[in-house]
């Protein structure tokens, strides 16, 4: 009797340490270690690279931060310092994108039928956010990454990738001007 309380006891102190450490791995978890603005200001062929750089920083300078601080890396908790870095990157990839699209939608073609036109942009650009959805969903990307932990910061990335080669292709072939 007396061992399964000790048991028991262990583990509801180790519990408690593990909630502890993330709680404080949790607060220092700080936008600003992710430095990829100028990024977006960069030559269209270097943006990605760039980007998936900064996030790589990010997440190192996040590890450094939070071991500096004695407090233990989460490891199967509720956001790795990985994909809080990736999910971060995907935030401002989507902000490009979407600034991309609408400076693109209010430029508007120089055809007669500019309403056409949009409306088509519009549906294409539809088809493309389902595209990008089904092909970095956790069902079709942890297929391919079995056994391993972290899928939803693979999932982030590959639809940072997608956002950011997307305002790539609508910057190439529909921008008139910048």
């Amino acid at each position: 009797m007396m061992k399964w309380i000790l048991v028991f006891g262990f583990a509801i102190f180790g519990t408690s340490v593990q909630a502890n450490d993330w709680e404080a791995a949790e607060a220092e978890y700080n936008r600003s270690y992710l430095k990829v603005e100028g990024c977006f200001a960069n030559n269209r062929t270097q943006r990605e690279v760039c980007v998936i750089a900064g996030i790589q920083e990010c997440v190192n300078d996040l590890e450094a931060v939070l071991e500096s601080k004695g407090i233990l890396i989460p490891g199967g908790a509720e956001l790795s310092p990985h994909e809080y870095c990736n999910y971060i990157g995907l935030e401002r990839a989507d902000e490009h994108l979407n600034s991309v699209y609408q400076r693109i939608l209010t430029q508007g073609p120089v055809h007669p039928r500019k309403e056409e036109g949009i409306a088509s942009l519009r549906s294409a650009q539809r088809l493309w956010i389902k595209f990008a959805n089904e092909m970095c969903s956790e069902e079709n990307i942890v297929g391919w990454h079995a056994g391993g932990s972290g899928w939803g910061a693979i999932t982030a990335e590959c639809t940072t990738r997608l956002s950011i080669q997307q305002a790539d292709h609508l910057e190439r072939y529909f921008s008139i001007s910048n």
